[in-house]
């Protein structure tokens, strides 16, 4: 193995068909196998068997990447089959992926937000180009909502299990995916949608939607209050389901028409 930075063309150039390989910064070793001109240099990666083009320049400095590696959050592959940007800003299939892989394997981004440690990505998910793909058939990728807002990704709604699939994940309007969310770093000890008021010496229910919390009264105890939460959030969430039913995945459809809040959720 060597290293470019040295390396004369012409030795570049001779290592054509032969066993010497080279180091490239982040994606682990190469070969040369072709040389056309400075700005035409095939190179192989021994890890993957990625081929590519690459300038001269490129390939001295190390800076060529085997897009069949996993190179980001070191478990996704970003592949050669979809571009990533268009006049330098991120496609929306490509921020989206990014950021699940970024919720699931950052362990940075686990500091601030713990309820993401245990999340997983499906095996086909950690492939940018089956992700890509996936994306252009779902109902509602596309669809944005009365202010003019693109459609969530959402893992949680049809089984409530932490992985990120092809069978778990759909798109869904903000008004429906705020709601959903059950906030368990903020909630204390009481049920979801239930506080205490010293102010008022009992507990005061309420539910955030979009963005806004919704006073739903005071109760005397927690079940009660947890009760009216229960009903206003189900009933809210149903009403949703149908404003967004033509726009919606018929599965996502089905499981808000049947959403049930538990106690302990």
């Amino acid at each position: 193995m060597k290293y470019l930075n040295d390396v004369k063309a012409k030795d570049i150039k001779n290592s054509i068909g032969s066993d010497t390989t080279y180091q490239s910064k982040n994606s682990g070793c190469f070969t040369i196998t072709s040389y056309l001109d400075s700005y035409n240099i095939g190179i192989k990666f021994v890890n993957t068997g990625y081929e590519m083009v690459a300038r001269l320049e490129c390939v001295k400095d190390g800076e060529v990447k085997d897009r069949l590696s996993p190179s980001v959050y070191n478990v996704g592959i970003i592949g050669d089959k979809y571009k990533t940007k268009v006049s330098g800003v991120d496609l929306r299939e490509y921020t989206l992926w990014r950021n699940m892989l970024n919720r699931c394997y950052n362990k940075e981004y686990h500091k601030k937000h713990p309820t993401y440690t245990d999340c997983k990505v499906s095996k086909n998910f950690l492939r940018y180009d089956y992700f890509y793909e996936w994306c252009q058939k779902q109902i509602g990728f596309n669809c944005t909502d009365g202010n003019n807002r693109v459609f969530y990704l959402d893992k949680d709604l049809l089984n409530g299990e932490k992985i990120y699939s092809e069978y778990s994940c759909v798109f869904l309007p903000d008004e429906i995916n705020a709601t959903l969310r059950k906030m368990d770093s903020k909630r204390g000890k009481y049920p979801i949608g239930v506080s205490f008021r010293n102010d008022f010496n009992n507990f005061q229910a309420q539910i955030s939607i979009n963005g806004k919390c919704n006073h739903l009264g005071f109760f005397d105890t927690e079940l009660e209050a947890f009760n009216v939460y229960k009903t206003a959030k189900e009933s809210y969430l149903k009403e949703q389901a149908e404003k967004y039913k033509s726009q919606i995945d018929p599965r996502a459809y089905n499981a808000l028409m049947k959403y049930e809040v538990n106690i302990d959720d």
